[in-house]
């Protein structure tokens, strides 16, 4: 996933400063690049501890706004034949980026289009051997002491409606979005000692696909604010809303003393509803 990321990386700034041909023969009519930051919240449901381990209730997330500060990079390209193009790249502090927004559009109307794309972005996941060490009496609940945290991307392919509108200087785009994604399978395990005793176990999970249909709306709002040849200067804002219901399903391989006849076992846990806000500022140039 990161790989293809950085390939759009650097292709963001390659379509973005192509060399403008003649009008008669131009395919691309028009650029725009943007530079901006933005803000990412995670709303989930945190379902009550069961009998086994839920993966999802240990998503990161808190009270606060803003669990997640990403710096971004886009274009938006318009072509001949009332075709468009919008890629989007994002990043948190290790400047790897790993979030994407892709989107091919069609525009048959002045006032209505329909989208195709792709679209992934990372979150973490937190301490989920707590469920161990809180559930698991008699034993230590993990003999590891480091803090435990994994990074997982929902991807997904998605499709909807776009209506844009321009007056003046200003200018409003909305996508209704709609699509099926999956969240990245992963492997984990954990190991435990019995307190006041030598037997010992080891609990391995490896999750399963989790496909689920997701609801992606997104607003986004250009401000012309100054023209210099024939380059515009813009202000730009950006907001979304994910929403999904998903749960995680995985095995369970539970050895003890030796990794000679295991206890395997296949969990299906209930699904969550998830939901992500993020909003985004910064500028844009135009030519």
């Amino acid at each position: 996933m990161r790989r293809y990321a950085t390939i759009m990386l650097f292709l963001l700034p390659a379509l973005a400063a192509s060399s403008l041909l003649p009008a008669q023969g131009r395919l691309i009519e028009k650029k725009q690049a943007s530079i901006w930051f933005g803000v990412r919240d995670i709303t989930r449901d945190s379902l009550a501890n069961g009998a086994n381990l839920d993966f999802l209730n240990y998503l990161h997330s808190s009270d606060e706004m803003a669990e997640y500060q990403y710096l971004g990079l886009s274009a938006h390209l318009w072509f001949r034949g009332n075709w468009e193009a919008d890629l989007k790249v994002a990043m948190y502090d290790d400047f790897a980026p790993t979030s994407l927004n892709i989107k091919a559009i069609w525009m048959p109307y002045k006032y209505l289009g329909f989208t195709a794309g792709f679209y992934s972005y990372p979150q973490l996941m937190n301490e989920f051997n707590m469920f161990h060490r809180i559930s698991d009496e008699g034993w230590y609940g993990d003999t590891d002491s480091n803090f435990r945290q994994r990074r997982i991307h929902e991807t997904g392919i998605m499709a909807g409606v776009v209506v844009p509108f321009s007056y003046r200087f200003i200018h409003l785009t909305l996508y209704m979005n709609g699509g099926i994604s999956n969240l990245s399978r992963f492997s984990e395990k954990v190991t435990q000692k019995m307190i006041n005793g030598n037997m010992k176990r080891e609990i391995r999970y490896a999750t399963k696909n989790s496909p689920a249909l997701f609801f992606f709306p997104e607003a986004e709002l250009g401000i012309d604010c100054c023209r210099i040849g024939g380059i515009t200067l813009g202000f730009r804002g950006h907001a979304s809303w994910y929403s999904v219901d998903r749960s995680v399903d995985y095995s369970r391989t539970t050895f003890e003393w030796t990794y000679d006849n295991p206890e395997q076992e296949e969990v299906a846990n209930p699904a969550h509803r998830f939901s992500k806000f993020e909003f985004d500022a910064g500028l844009y140039l135009t030519w």
